[in-house]
């Protein structure tokens, strides 16, 4: 997987290359080191690591190297959206809205941070957090019951398993596999309705369930066939089940009432069972720092902080709200529990300090975070940093609310003062997702990987599992034959056009998810993303073959007043906007050629759209939509764009255009429109 500069000169070059101008992109994935390769023909072949330096490489042959599908489809997608590192994204620090009208039961993330799971009873839905501009990936699972909860394993090791419930089963998904067959395993040993699913804090491997059977089952991925080890309450049923994040053989479950503390080491005896509230306990979570420390919430209206090795049932410290509380968890930073109301509480989140001095007190946040209009049904941390031991990482809030809408919520200084976190100090505890590669899995896989690319540089992919080949990447290249089909893409397809009218970036981030007509009647976008979705709705016969704001690449089809009599003929349209547009840069608009219009006519016709655009652009004001009314047979005024009016509707006669400034009511005033027939 490594190779050294020295063997650079290694690679030949086919003569069928040696004319073009070719640039391969492959991200290489080992456990020890990442790094890019950048091959240029007529060039040089140069290595970029972030962590490992180019002389400390081993020399290795270049013909040596391997590359798995996965770590082919990353350095595709790597190429495609210019993101390899969370600190390269455009999203983290920004106020982000995304609107999905699915029944969407359960949230999760994944370890690397970049994507997101929301799985409904139709099936999961990914969505890129760096790209949410595109349509989300469906993997297809219908099933009668609600999405109890759903879970992406946080370890570095499986960071392409997600974990769903369907009623008594919990569906262990690959997300580097294809959708009719991304259902890896399925664990069935309950009798009742699974309610909660926790991964191991330490074994990557590991995970336990918990069901209204009143059972607890730990389960080993490596023997899934039936758990490993289970616990029953024998009362009531479970609610919640949570790995003790300091020692791995503890985990606690959440019956009624009740927190039983488990130990793997015990047999079915508890190690330590605590009457915390006086309604059922829906939220459990262990201190990341103090073993025997942890969290319960109830709704009761408190919430209440333990320690399980005291005999007693006296809480260290308890919370008192006026609304009652669903979920309560320890913040990844400083002593801060995040706490998410059932009901009430302005349908919002509130962050409290956990270590005042007062044994019982009302709820004083640090930080709400206030603005969905219905209840949020989940929250999750997206975090960047921490990678060499030290704690630089910096923190966004993501919830889901049962107004349909996720949001990405920053974490400003105050918040992390509030809790006393500081910044630049040695991590406390160790960090799962370390190491994890940052790809997102929107794009669907392939079910075989060309490889004809590689073999043209000589470098080859493994066809078998081989000696040579790590542990990490066996996990792509054998499968046993999958049993559970699932079906994906086209049963759930999301118009482009409806998914970017639930965009909403920066100011408009926070509007209210009730006002999408008014978003799509604006006059004036926000950004590329916002000017497409505003376009599309108001000219509902011009049909987007391709949208990629990311990449600023939008093809588009329509048909204008270009034929003979002013007849109407077919266009496509490819327009490429800049990352700097419309500030500084003019998009690059190119019609394709076509049987009904000659070469010097749609010479004329890019000349005019350029022509628009750049003045458009140079007033720093949105072009696509004056540009299209030109296409389609409208004048379009280019003299007052100051003015919010610089569109003047008119049938065209000829396909020819010209810069009409005879009739002009100023010295300046320029009017795309064809010339006067004689």
């Amino acid at each position: 997987m490594i190779v050294s500069p020295s063997h650079l000169d290694q690679i030949a070059l086919p003569s069928s290359l040696k004319d073009t101008d070719v640039r391969l992109l492959y991200y290489l994935n080992s456990i020890r080191c990442q790094f890019l390769v950048t091959v240029r023909v007529h060039d040089y072949i140069s290595f970029h690591s972030p962590s490992v330096p180019i002389e400390r490489l081993p020399p290795q042959p270049l013909q040596s190297i391997h590359f798995t599908k996965q770590e082919m489809a990353t350095a595709q997608q790597q190429q495609k959206t210019g993101v390899s590192s969370p600190w390269e994204s455009k999203t983290f620090g920004t106020s982000l809205s995304l609107h999905l009208e699915r029944p969407v039961g359960a949230m999760t993330i994944s370890p690397s941070g970049r994507d997101i799971v929301l799985a409904s009873r139709s099936g999961l839905y990914v969505v890129d957090l760096d790209d949410p501009y595109c349509p989300p990936r469906f993997l297809r699972h219908t099933t009668l019951w609600e999405v109890a909860d759903v879970q992406w394993s946080p370890h570095a090791a499986k960071y392409t398993w997600v974990i769903s419930t369907s009623n008594q089963k919990a569906m262990v998904w690959n997300m580097a596999l294809p959708s009719r067959n991304a259902i890896e395993h399925v664990l069935h040993a309950h009798t009742r309705a699974i309610t909660d699913i926790n991964f191991h804090a330490h074994d990557p491997e590991r995970l336990a369930t918990c069901a209204v059977d009143a059972f607890v089952h730990c389960w080993d991925m490596r023997t899934p066939g039936k758990p490993v080890q289970s616990f029953c309450d024998w009362r009531a049923s479970a609610t919640q089940v949570k790995w003790n994040r300091q020692n791995p053989h503890v985990v606690a479950s959440s019956h009624d009432r009740y927190v039983r503390i488990w130990d793997d080491r015990m047999g079915a005896k508890p190690l330590r069972s605590i009457n915390a509230h006086s309604t059922k306990i829906y939220g459990v979570d262990f201190d990341r720092v103090a073993e025997t420390s942890l969290i319960t919430c109830s709704l009761d209206k408190t919430i209440k902080f333990w320690d399980y090795s005291n005999e007693k049932d006296e809480p260290v410290r308890v919370i008192m709200t006026d609304f009652p509380v669903w979920k309560a968890r320890h913040t990844p930073f400083g002593d801060g529990c995040c706490i998410m109301p059932q009901r009430g509480g302005k349908n919002g989140l509130y962050i409290v300090y956990n270590k005042s001095e007062q044994v019982t007190e009302p709820m004083k946040p640090v930080a709400e975070f206030v603005g969905h209009t219905e209840p949020v049904k989940e929250f999750l941390w997206r975090t960047r940093g921490g990678d060499q031991g030290i704690d630089n990482r910096e923190f966004q809030l993501v919830t889901w609310s049962k107004d349909h809408d996720l949001r990405l919520w920053s974490i400003d200084d105050s918040t992390l003062e509030g809790v006393r976190h500081v910044k630049n100090k040695p991590l406390k505890y160790r960090l799962t997702r370390r190491g994890t590669p940052y790809v997102s899995f929107i794009e669907e896989p392939e079910a075989e990987s060309d490889s004809a690319s590689l073999f043209s540089l000589g470098i080859h992919q493994p066809t078998s599992r081989s000696a040579t080949a790590s542990t990490r990447e066996s996990q792509f290249t054998a499968r046993k034959p999958q049993r559970y089909m699932t079906r994906g893409g086209i049963y759930d397809k999301i118009s482009h056009l409806n998914w970017l009218s639930g965009v909403r970036i920066g100011r408009s981030a926070f509007a209210k998810p009730d006002d999408t007509a008014a978003f799509t009647e604006r006059e004036v976008p926000e950004n590329l993303g916002e000017e497409v979705s505003i376009v599309g709705n108001k000219f509902p016969k011009i049909t987007f073959e391709k949208i990629n704001v990311s990449s600023g690449e939008i093809v588009v089809c329509l048909n204008g007043p270009w034929g003979t009599d002013n007849s109407l003929i077919f266009i496509r349209v490819e327009a490429r906007f800049p990352s700097d547009y419309p500030r500084r840069s003019a998009p690059k608009i190119t019609i394709e050629q076509s049987k009904d219009l000659s070469p010097e006519e749609i010479g004329k016709m890019e000349t005019q759209v350029q022509t628009i655009a750049t003045e458009f652009t140079n007033r720093q004001k949105y072009c696509l939509e004056s540009c299209l009314r030109y296409l389609m047979g409208e004048k379009v005024v280019l003299d007052d764009l100051d003015e919010e009016d610089n569109l003047v509707t008119g049938a065209m006669d000829l396909p020819v255009l010209e810069v009409d400034e005879g009739e002009s009511s100023s010295d300046d005033e320029i009017i795309m429109s064809p010339p006067k027939p004689t």
